[in-house]
C-alpha cells in the first residue's frame, strides 16, 4: 500500500514539474484569455486593412463612422441665412434676386412700400404681406403663392396655386395651373401672365409646369361680390405693369435682350375663359400633336393672323378611347396614331374668320404631321366643349365672370 502512494505522489510531482516547464517556454499573457492558446486570441488584435468601401457587418462595432452623404446636405441646408430669403420693411428700393440665388427655398416679402421687387428665381412657396404701392415679379413657385393685406400692387405671378386675401387694388399678370382665390378683396383685375429672361423657361420646367396649363382666368371668389374681381384688357403688356429688367440694372439682363425677346415666348398668350370680347365670334379647335408641342407656338400660334386669338390651352394625355372621342372627323389614321397615349396639347382659338386662320396656321406650320385642326364649325364646338368642359380637371374648375 505504501508503494501504490509513493508511486502516485511521484507521478503526480512528475506531471507538475512538466506543466511548469512547458509554461516557462511560453511568453505570459495577462488578463482572462491567460490559459488559451494563441490561435484563439481575439480577431480585434490583428491589424486593420482599411478599403475605400468597408464590407457590410452585423458586429456591433462598426469598422468605421463615416456620415452619410445626406449629412453634407443637412449641413448645407443648415447653413441658409433666412435673411437671405426675405425682403421685409423696405421702402422706396428696387429689390433683385437673380437666377441661381434662390434655388426652390421658400420667400417672404413683408411691410414693403413703393418698391420695385423681382424673384427672378424659382421657389418652393412665396408670402406677400403688408406691401403697398409696390411692383412685384414672382416666378415660377412649386407651391403656392399667398398675397395678404396689400394694396395699390402691380404683380407679375407665377405659381401652383395663388390666393389672395384682403388685398385692394391690386393688378397681376398671373400664371396659376389650379383655379385663382380671392377672398375679401375689392379691385382686384388679371390678366394672363407676360415676361421674359433667359433662364425662365427652364425655371418653369424646374417646377414641373406646362406652360399649357394656365387657369388665370378661371377665378374662384370664397366671398362673391359685385367689384371684387374683373379682368385686365387683353393688350396689357408686362411693361404696363413693370420696368424691365435692364432698366433695373440687373446684371444678367441686357437692354439688347429686353429688346428682342417678346414677354409672351414663355407662356403663351391667352384671352381667358371670361373674356366678353369673343362672345359670339367664330371659334376653331387645334389639337397639337406630341413632337410639335415645344414650337408650336414659333410655328402655328404665330401664324394665326391678326384679330385671332387663343382663348385657352390645356396639356393633356390621350387615351385610345379619348383620342377616338375627339378624333371622330379626322380623316387621316395617322394624326390618332400621333395623338393617341401621347401628351396633346389642345388649343380653343376665336375671332372673325377664326377656322380658316387656324387650317392655314397648321398647314403652314408643318400639317397633319404637327397638328389637327377642326374641319368644320360643328366639329369645332363639339370638339372645343369636350376638351375644355368634359374633361376639365376638377382641380380647376371655379367660378368665372
Amino acid at each position: 500500500m505504501r508503494t501504490i502512494l509513493t508511486a502516485a505522489v511521484v507521478g503526480l510531482a512528475g506531471a507538475a514539474y512538466w506543466y511548469f516547464s512547458q509554461a516557462e517556454d511560453k511568453p505570459k499573457n495577462m488578463g482572462c484569455l491567460e490559459s488559451k492558446p494563441d490561435a484563439e486570441a481575439p480577431e480585434a488584435k490583428k491589424p486593420r486593412v482599411e478599403t475605400a468601401a468597408p464590407a457590410a457587418t452585423n458586429s456591433a462595432k462598426p469598422a468605421k463612422c463615416v456620415a452619410p452623404p445626406a449629412k453634407k446636405e443637412e449641413d448645407k441646408k443648415k447653413a441658409l441665412d433666412p435673411k437671405d430669403f426675405m425682403f421685409s420693411n423696405l421702402k422706396g428700393q428696387v429689390c433683385i434676386k437673380a437666377p441661381g440665388e434662390i434655388n426652390g427655398q421658400m420667400f417672404i416679402i413683408e411691410d414693403c412700400e413703393d418698391c420695385d421687387i423681382y424673384i427672378c428665381d424659382y421657389t418652393a412657396q412665396v408670402q406677400i404681406d403688408y406691401c403697398k404701392n409696390c411692383r412685384i415679379f414672382v416666378g415660377p413657385s412649386e407651391s403656392s403663392i399667398f398675397i395678404r393685406n396689400c394694396e395699390n400692387c402691380k404683380c407679375i405671378i407665377a405659381c401652383q396655386q395663388y390666393r389672395a386675401r384682403e388685398c385692394i387694388d391690386c393688378d397681376t399678370l398671373l400664371f396659376a395651373s389650379t383655379a385663382p382665390v380671392v377672398e375679401s378683396s375689392k379691385n382686384m383685375r388679371f390678366g394672363c401672365f407676360r415676361f421674359f429672361y433667359f433662364s425662365l423657361a427652364s425655371q418653369f420646367k424646374a417646377v414641373k409646369f406646362s406652360v399649357y396649363d394656365n387657369k388665370w382666368s378661371e377665378v374662384y371668389d370664397f366671398t362673391p361680390t359685385d367689384g371684387n374681381f374683373s379682368f385686365l384688357p387683353s393688350n396689357t403688356k408686362a411693361s404696363d405693369l413693370m420696368k424691365p429688367l435692364s432698366a433695373v440694372g440687373a446684371s444678367f439682363v441686357s437692354k439688347e435682350e429686353d429688346e428682342a425677346h417678346s414677354d409672351t415666348e414663355v407662356v403663351p398668350l391667352t384671352v381667358g375663359v371670361g373674356s366678353k370680347e369673343f362672345e359670339g365670334k367664330e371659334r376653331a379647335f387645334i389639337l397639337v400633336l406630341p413632337s410639335a408641342v415645344d414650337e408650336a407656338p414659333q410655328t402655328i400660334f404665330s401664324k394665326l393672323g391678326a384679330g385671332i386669338h387663343l382663348i385657352q390651352t390645356k396639356q393633356l394625355k390621350l387615351t385610345t378611347q379619348k383620342a377616338k372621342q375627339l378624333l371622330q372627323k379626322c380623316t387621316n389614321p395617322a394624326i390618332s396614331a400621333a395623338a393617341t397615349n401621347g401628351m396633346c396639347v389642345g388649343v380653343e382659338v376665336a375671332g372673325t374668320g377664326a377656322l380658316a386662320a387656324a387650317q392655314s396656321a397648321v398647314a403652314a406650320g408643318g400639317g397633319d404631321s404637327k397638328a389637327y385642326v377642326s374641319l368644320d364649325p360643328q366639329a369645332a364646338a363639339y370638339e372645343n366643349n369636350l376638351f375644355f368642359e368634359q374633361w376639365r380637371d376638377f382641380a380647376g374648375t371655379s367660378v368665372t365672370k
